[in-house]
């Protein structure tokens, strides 16, 4: 790669036959088999701003893309809406509950990459009013639309991968996502363990991660660059409470505690752990760049960055590949998502086609999965040369 700030790898630095480098700021280094020799004053190669815009969506595919979202959506809401009736009212008996909680536990991830984040991101349709409201949908699933689009818009997409600086890639003391993180001893196995853990995703949204971002008034390393207002604050408990309201309280009226427990446990933690998943195939993979915070990333180096950062995953795979395709939703083509997070997900399959060849002219490194298995190989073993004590300390 000609970059200049990179830090990737797709083996231990034993494995390829090379010393275990320092990270030190915007120091490039690339562990890649077969890789060309570094140039330290190279810039990467990078499409012009014509070329970008080629790529974009047009006027008539954002508003057929945009026809389309609200299709789904509908699906979304019918699938989930009578599943939770079903599970509440109707089922008496486990094998009756079993195929209701799976459907309702399909339609909240769907819900949460297809509405939630899309809503959040004002992204959704033309009207803000209809994209604010379907925000809420976060404070439904019991996470704080106001700290998520903190978080996610703000930190991470500003500043995707940057060390210090991307608190998405922040999972210590749990785990070492990227070079320059402390290593603790337990991170040899966080290869292992760390999959149960995506699963608390959701529980820890609802008991808490908004609550000590409130309190301390920082989002994990860094500080919440503006007060929420009495308002947002407000939604915030009033979503915890509508959360626990439906996912908790209602079943109590109709069902035993412990069985309400053991659905509620089960359903959150598979909506966790798919969600948690998902993002992290994005980003916390071998071919991936991770950068320093002086690097440059803003302006005329934005979309340059994005293409060094995120990685797409293809969802071709006969028979799961388009139901996959449909529950990551923008989530599969997060290259096209971080270029342009303002545009409906159901635009970027076109918006990716075109991309991807005009990288393909320039020689710009376009990084897809060949399919959702290579994804997840890849974060195993990204995970495994992170938890190594000599891995790009």
């Amino acid at each position: 790669m000609h970059n200049t700030m990179t830090a990737l790898a797709t083996g231990s630095p034993e494995q390829l036959g090379v010393e275990p480098p320092t990270f030190t700021g915007n120091l490039v280094i690339d562990l890649r088999p077969g890789s060309e020799p570094l140039n330290p004053t190279a810039a990467p190669r990078r499409l012009d701003a014509t070329e970008m815009a080629a790529c974009r969506p047009t006027p008539e595919e954002l508003r057929a893309a945009t026809r389309r979202l609200g299709r789904k959506a509908v699906v979304i809401a019918l699938l989930g809406t009578p599943s939770y009736a079903g599970l509440i009212f109707v089922a008496t008996s486990w094998w009756m509950a079993l195929p209701l909680a799976l459907a309702l536990t399909v339609a909240l991830i769907a819900t949460g990459t297809s509405v939630m984040h899309d809503a959040n991101h004002g992204a959704f349709g033309p009207s803000s009013r209809l994209n604010r409201v379907l925000s809420f949908s976060s404070d439904i699933l019991g996470a704080s639309s106001w700290f998520w689009r903190q978080k996610h818009n703000v930190l991470h997409h500003g500043n995707t991968n940057v060390i210090g600086v991307d608190t998405d890639i922040e999972q210590m003391p749990f785990a070492r996502l990227a070079p320059g993180q402390p290593w603790k001893r337990w991170y040899r196995y966080q290869h292992l363990y760390l999959w149960a853990l995506y699963g608390f995703l959701t529980v820890q949204w609802v008991l808490f991660s908004d609550f000590a971002n409130l309190v301390t008034k920082r989002i994990g390393s860094q500080p919440v660059r503006r007060a929420p207002r009495r308002r947002d604050v407000f939604v915030l408990f009033a979503g915890k409470v509508v959360h626990l309201g439906w996912a908790v309280v209602l079943p109590l009226w109709f069902h035993r505690w412990w069985a309400v427990l053991a659905f509620y446990m089960a359903c959150s933690w598979t909506v966790g752990f798919v969600l948690a998943v998902f993002f992290q195939l994005a980003h916390c993979v071998e071919t991936t760049a991770f950068v320093g915070p002086a690097t440059s990333r803003k302006g005329k180096d934005f979309d340059a960055h994005q293409l060094l950062t995120t990685a797409n995953v293809g969802c071709e795979t006969p028979v799961i590949g388009r139901f996959l395709a449909w529950l990551m939703g923008g989530l599969h083509t997060q290259i096209e998502h971080h270029i342009a997070p303002g545009i409906p997900h159901t635009a970027y399959p076109a918006m990716a086609a075109r991309l991807r060849r005009a990288c393909a002219a320039r020689e710009v490194d376009y990084i897809v999965h060949r399919n959702i298995f290579t994804a997840l190989r890849s974060h195993t073993r990204w995970l495994r040369l992170m938890g190594r004590q000599t891995s790009l300390a």
